[in-house]
């Protein structure tokens, strides 16, 4: 699979990065700057997207502004990441990342601040390759109503949400620490695989990252890309999927399972299979070749 300028990768065989190797800056100057014109079209638009028939709920994200990657000392393999991050929400995607406009915006940007992602709302999410007990990994078939990429096989995923972590430990984002927005980063991928795949948190290892794609079609929209183990068969969560009590169920149609060593060699991936990725599934792909290296 080639992915081009779109993928950054922390893993080596093996290993992958663990939370303490990860800190996050969250700051109000991290916020997307208010385009001068377009900023007026982002509620026009999602009451467009709205009228569509899609699921659409408005919640705020994390924007990311950008990384700090610090290069592997002698005593470790791995590299340490500094996270850069505002705030923004998913209508501000819509409206930016999303828009019919959003090419004007990166170059608006790169002309008023020598930033292309000034003007884009670039929220952070997350998503999780999960290898089952007996060697398979679960990707979801997203349902024809979601807002983004309907019908395309993903890995499970969403966005970490910051109203969990304010509303956890206090009124604003100004008094959070770091350490529970980083908590956030890891434990969001635990809790949409739990909400989209009815898989208990208990039964899944705690997230490796192995690195961060970012999708073109959306002007670079930014997702940080784990591994999880899961201690359940693949019957198991076929099962727990079909009874459709997970709290997101109308986000897939169905699950579709790959053996992890069809995934380890892309001679036996069909190219159907392959066209029918998301760009970050695709990304996770190559990222799990590079820890399984």
């Amino acid at each position: 699979m080639e992915i081009n300028g779109s993928l950054q990768t922390f893993c080596v065989a093996g290993n992958g990065l663990i939370k303490d190797l990860i800190k996050v800056h969250c700051d109000p100057k991290y916020n997307m700057k208010p385009h001068p014109i377009f900023h007026h079209s982002i509620e026009k638009l999602w009451v467009e997207k709205s009228k569509t028939g899609v699921n659409l709920f408005n919640a705020s994200k994390f924007r990311f502004h950008g990384l700090k990657v610090e290069n592997p000392t002698i005593c470790n393999l791995l590299p340490s990441v500094t996270c850069f991050l505002g705030i923004t929400n998913y209508k501000e995607f819509i409206g930016t990342n999303y828009a019919p406009y959003a090419e004007q915006l990166v170059k608006d940007g790169m002309t008023n601040y020598s930033d292309p992602q000034a003007y884009l709302a670039n929220p952070l999410g997350v998503g999780a390759l999960l290898e089952t007990r007996n060697g398979d990994i679960v990707f979801m078939r997203r349902s024809n109503t979601c807002a983004e990429m309907p019908g395309r096989v993903d890995r499970p995923g969403g966005h970490p949400e910051p109203d969990d972590v304010k509303n956890a430990f206090c009124e604003s984002m100004e008094c959070v620490e770091p350490a529970h927005i980083v908590n956030e980063l890891f434990e969001s991928v635990l809790k949409e695989i739990r909400d989209e795949i009815n898989i208990p948190i208990k039964a899944l290892s705690y997230p490796v990252l192995l690195g961060i794609s970012y999708n073109p079609d959306t002007c670079r929209k930014p997702s940080l890309e784990f591994y999880v183990r899961c201690k359940l068969s693949t019957k198991e969560i076929q099962l727990l999927y079909l009874e459709q009590t997970q709290p997101e169920a109308e986000e897939s149609s169905e699950l579709v399972v790959v053996p992890l060593s069809e995934l380890l060699d892309e001679k036996k991936l069909s190219d159907d299979f392959r066209n029918q990725l998301t760009h970050a599934a695709k990304c996770a792909v190559i990222l799990l070749n590079i820890f399984y290296g």
